[in-house]
C-alpha cells in the first residue's frame, strides 16, 4: 500500500497561507498585550486549514472555505488591533491577509490565475 499526495500550486498556497498565519499569531502571542485570543483563533483555523488538505474533517468549520473566512476576518481584526507587535510583523499580517484573499477568490472561482486554476 503505497500513499501519494500530489502538490498542486493551489495546494502550496494553501500551505503557504497557513505558515505565515501561524507565525503571524506565534509573534503576536508572544507579545505583551492585547490580542492573544485572536492569535489563539488564527493559530486554530491555520492549523485546520492545514489539515482540510489531508483530512475530511465532518464538522461546520471543517470547510476550506469557512476556515478561510474565518482566517481573513480574523487577519483584518488583528491588523485593526495591533497589539504590541513591531511594524515588521504588522507586514506578515498584511502578506498573510492577501495570501488568505487571494486562496479565497481562487476557492469562490472569482480569479483564475492560469496554472492554478
Amino acid at each position: 500500500m503505497t500513499i501519494s499526495y500530489t502538490f498542486t500550486l493551489l495546494s502550496v498556497l494553501l500551505f503557504v497561507t497557513a505558515i505565515v498565519a501561524i507565525i503571524d499569531a506565534v509573534a503576536r502571542l508572544r507579545g505583551r498585550r492585547g490580542v492573544g485570543v485572536l492569535a489563539v483563533i488564527e493559530i486554530i483555523a491555520a492549523i485546520l486549514l492545514i489539515l482540510t488538505e489531508f483530512v475530511v474533517i465532518s464538522t461546520f468549520l471543517g470547510s476550506a472555505l469557512i476556515l478561510e473566512i474565518i482566517l481573513g476576518v480574523d487577519l483584518l481584526l488583528l491588523l485593526i488591533f495591533r497589539g504590541s507587535v513591531r511594524r515588521g510583523f504588522a507586514g506578515v499580517t498584511v502578506i498573510a491577509l492577501v495570501l488568505d484573499i487571494i486562496l479565497l477568490l481562487i476557492t469562490l472561482g472569482w480569479l483564475h490565475i492560469p496554472g492554478i486554476n
